[in-house]
């Protein structure tokens, strides 16, 4: 796929402090890319310099090879964007979607065309006489998106469209973001908070203060993030200190920091690490099935404590250590589990990913360090 979009070199400074400094981006044409970083990472920063709303400091933008700036009319025609909370003009339904294409100058039966096809593929048609300042936060988003689809941009920009909307409209949009990603022909440059959204995406670029900490493609990324600030972004709730005893069978069996305990993972590592794992990957089975003692990552555990989480339950288990795991309301009620019940957890090693414990590495999302103490021990081999 050939290059739409690249910037280089982009530094933005807000009163004297560096809030951006991004050596290279780039979208090709028909290509996905998710921004993903805490409040702050300089996310929605980056979005607007690449959507020719405001100019970097310093650095180069250039779409379809040539070099654009917030001047570059011809290409801002090109592109459109959906933000947090819709801008919709007074008028109908229908109005605020054909506004783009009268900016454009489109022939009257054009525009006509376009905008019924576009609300129909929305399920807006029933509300094209609608006066837009009607509608629900979850219309009016999509209604948002459908203006900015009808006039068939080159790239979308997309900055946490359903950030504002309550769950079912959230969930509704999701739907519409997958089938504007999977069906149309246009590059789409997003910013989110969702795993769930991000995972639409070809490529993930996962930022903090200002930078990009680790890009690639969105698989790849949410399976092997290369510190505990972007396991901890990604979801991974359960870090558990360690030292690397033994490598076999194309893996290594980590020595738990949190007492005599041992975790095997698939992924080949050495030294001190944080084995790394999602809540929604552990699986637990009732107590009377516990296989042998030492079986490969099975725990007797006691439930500490339930808290729902939408559909599921996030479980806190006391293992001799602290994790999480997540099941289903169906699980739980099959389990039984409550405060002080016995059952066995299994974390497959396929789900355990190493990552280093250096300086570098050490920081957590939230800034607090996580990493090796200075000088500690290494863990007794067993």
């Amino acid at each position: 796929m050939s290059v739409l979009l690249e910037a280089r070199e982009v530094r933005r400074r807000y009163r004297g402090r560096l809030v951006l400094d991004v050596a290279e981006f780039r979208v090709a044409r028909g290509e996905s890319v998710c921004l993903m970083g805490p409040n702050g990472a300089g996310k929605s920063t980056l979005l607007r310099i690449l959507n020719l709303v405001e100019d970097a400091d310093a650095g180069e933008i250039r779409f379809a090879g040539a070099r654009v700036d917030s001047g570059s009319r011809w290409a801002r025609l090109r592109m459109a964007g959906v933000f947090q909370h819709p801008c919709l003009f007074r008028g109908s339904v229908a109005d605020n979607v054909a506004y783009g294409l009268r900016m454009r100058r489109l022939p009257r039966n054009e525009i006509s065309r376009r905008v019924e096809s576009v609300l129909a593929a929305f399920g807006l048609a029933s509300l094209a006489n609608r006066d837009a300042r009607e509608l629900s936060g979850g219309q009016a988003q999509r209604v948002a998106l459908a203006r900015a689809v009808v006039v068939e941009p080159e790239l979308l920009f997309l900055d946490e469209p359903a950030e504002s909307l309550d769950p079912l409209a959230s969930a509704d949009f999701q739907d519409d973001l997958r089938r504007v990603i999977e069906y149309l022909n246009t590059a789409v440059v997003f910013v989110t908070h969702s795993l769930a959204e991000a995972a639409f995406a070809d490529r993930l670029l996962l930022m903090a203060d200002g930078e990009v900490r680790q890009s690639g493609p969105a698989a790849e990324v949410m399976r092997s993030p290369v510190d505990l600030f972007a396991a901890r972004l990604l979801g991974f709730e359960n870090l558990l200190p360690g030292r690397v005893s033994t490598l076999m069978d194309g893996g290594a069996v980590v020595e738990l920091r949190q007492g005599p305990f041992r975790l095997y993972s698939e992924r080949p590592a050495a030294g001190a690490v944080t084995a790394c794992f999602r809540a929604g990957e552990v699986l637990l089975r009732p107590a009377e099935r516990r296989g042998p003692h030492g079986r490969v990552n099975r725990f007797p555990a006691t439930v500490k404590a339930l808290e729902p989480t939408g559909s599921s339950w996030q479980v806190t288990l006391d293992c001799g250590f602290e994790i999480r795991a997540r099941v289903s309301h169906p699980e739980s009620l099959r389990l039984r589990l409550a405060p002080g019940t016995a059952v066995e957890a299994h974390v497959p090693p396929s789900a355990v990913h190493l990552v280093g414990r250096g300086a570098s590495a050490a920081t957590a999302a939230d800034g607090s360090d996580v990493g090796d103490d200075a000088g500690a021990e290494a863990v007794s081999r067993a």
